[in-house]
């Protein structure tokens, strides 16, 4: 029985990719409109995710050159201001 659902899921599937290349929809195929689509769309969020990219890069390999060196603060803002709270609860606490 699964050999039967996984054939017609595999029909459906091929059935759909030849449509997609070969039925004219405004005078384009639905494959044409996807990578027209990808090349304006995709282009400006391949910029983004570069620079995303670039960004993690520089934080793993930015390492600590020598030991009396203080390591690079890596927290955003709002988890400083999260830790600054703390801190100040426990200043003011007499425990």
């Amino acid at each position: 029985m699964r050999f039967l659902i996984t054939l017609v899921w595999t029909l459906c599937c091929v059935g759909v990719g030849i449509a997609m290349a070969t039925v004219d929809v405004s005078g384009k195929t639905p494959w044409q409109h996807a990578q027209k689509l990808w090349k304006s769309e995709g282009e400006k969020k391949l910029g983004e995710a570069s620079e995303l990219v670039d960004d993690v890069k520089k934080k793993v390999t930015t390492t600590v050159k020598d030991v009396k060196d203080k390591p690079l603060d890596r927290h955003s803002a709002d988890e400083r201001d999260a830790l600054d709270k703390l801190i100040a609860n426990r200043q003011h606490d007499p425990k």
